[in-house]
């Protein structure tokens, strides 16, 4: 079958017809899957990169396939506008998998001297692919850990003085930013843009208030919190901007969040999460918590 592939268009419907291919991309593979449906709104709406302040950016930053009747099978995206790179392509279409990567290498290697990308440790086509294109393992690993939410349907939350609120009813962004700042020393300017950018943020399709959640103490400090994006259309989730206070980590907190955090999911009727770590840390953290499944995704680069 004949196909066609062209840049991102910023001011057409192709974000919203990549978020639906990476919904039934999921649906299609399951687990292992690729990009849950959280990771690809947050490209677009999460402006904590200054490179995606720029609506002029995207065009280079994401590149997708089509089929001969116009519908979208695939695209290849950088998430962070950069070396790093992923392919979504559906599963009836994986053939076209090392051509994308020989896509990427002739045009978005001319821009970097080496690439990045992952591929599931199940996907051996892909892995396959990789290294025939030349590609090399880094060493690197990312574990993404699967949560069966009923299994925490009866884990107490956190009691007095501690309390576990979304941000539905704390509302305290200015100390929820406070918390991520410290966490995340890249996120330190405090400035009205900054707020602005984090509002903005907040106005993302998936983004829902009742499941960005805060750990809190007494005085309504905000200690550690985390943030689920439900695909509602696969009735998972995948939890993301998981933190700490630097003045109050090694107390376990971050596991305290998380396992609220999935009971509320379950009392939400959402059955499945998803927690990916890539540090030794969080690896050994979400890995703790009573996962009924996992699976690893590796990293490769080619060197130009």
């Amino acid at each position: 079958m004949r196909t066609h592939h062209r840049p991102f268009c910023y001011e057409s419907s192709d974000f919203k017809r990549m978020c639906a291919l990476v919904v039934t991309d999921d649906r299609k593979r399951g687990t292992p899957f690729v990009w849950h449906v959280g990771r690809i709104v947050d490209w677009k709406f999460n402006l904590g990169n200054f490179r995606r302040r720029f609506p002029g950016n995207y065009a280079g930053a994401a590149h997708l396939w089509f089929s001969y009747d116009d519908q979208l099978i695939g695209f290849v995206i950088s998430e962070e506008l950069d070396e790093q790179f992923n392919v979504i392509v559906l599963p009836e279409y994986e053939y076209l998998y090392p051509d994308i990567l020989a896509w990427a290498q002739d045009e978005w290697g001319q821009r970097f001297p080496r690439l990045i990308t992952s591929a599931a440790d199940a996907h051996s086509s892909r892995r396959a692919a990789l290294e025939s294109a030349g590609y090399r393992p880094t060493g690197d690993i990312e574990m993404v850990r699967i949560f069966e939410t009923a299994q925490f349907a009866a884990h107490p939350y956190p009691s007095e003085p501690l309390r576990f609120e979304s941000m539905a009813e704390n509302g305290d962004y200015d100390a929820q930013a406070v918390l991520r700042r410290s966490a995340w020393p890249n996120l330190r300017d405090d400035t009205p843009t900054d707020d602005a950018i984090r509002a903005y943020t907040r106005t993302s399709p998936i983004y829902d208030a009742r499941f960005d959640f805060v750990l809190v103490d007494e005085s309504g400090f905000h200690l550690s919190g985390c943030e689920a994006f439900i695909d509602r259309f696969n009735n998972t989730a995948e939890i993301e901007r998981v933190c700490t206070h630097t003045d109050h980590q090694n107390r376990g907190y971050s596991r305290m969040t998380l396992r609220a955090c999935l009971r509320a999911l379950h009392e939400n009727h959402v059955p499945t999460a998803y927690l990916t770590g890539g540090t030794e840390r969080t690896i050994h953290v979400y890995g703790s918590l009573g996962h009924v499944d996992e699976f690893g995704r590796s990293f490769y680069t080619l060197d130009r």
